[in-house]
């Protein structure tokens, strides 16, 4: 049963990685910060979901990232290391994400996830 569910969860992971990546490498006037953000922070969710259904724990799609990374923390300590607080406070849809240090730092951390994720 989860086997199905990690595959499609980390498959959705990837997807809206690879999206932010594509998005976040268009030329500055095309580019559109919030569609960098948004899927970033979805698929840091996603990474952390799949991750904790790879250990056969079943989770509401809906919680939140702090509640996903302690769960993912009380697995393996290597998540002690990941730092998404920055991500905790943002809404989807605040202003912030025009800025484009933040835009990069969402990268940066869906790409930490993402490793930390795929060394399993």
């Amino acid at each position: 049963m989860f086997e199905d569910k990690v595959k499609t969860t980390l498959g959705q992971a990837e997807e809206l990685f690879f999206s932010a990546k594509k998005e976040l490498s268009r030329p500055n006037r095309d580019l559109v910060p919030y569609m960098v953000c948004r899927s970033a922070y979805m698929a840091i969710h996603k990474y952390l979901i799949g991750f904790l259904l790879n250990h056969e724990i079943d989770i509401h799609a809906s919680t939140s990232l702090e509640i996903l990374l302690d769960k993912c923390r009380g697995i393996d300590s290597k998540f002690n290391n990941l730092n998404l607080k920055p991500l905790y406070s943002t809404k989807v849809n605040e202003d912030v994400w025009l800025d484009m240090v933040t835009v990069n730092m969402y990268i940066e951390l869906a790409s930490e996830t993402r490793k930390l994720v795929s060394q399993e």
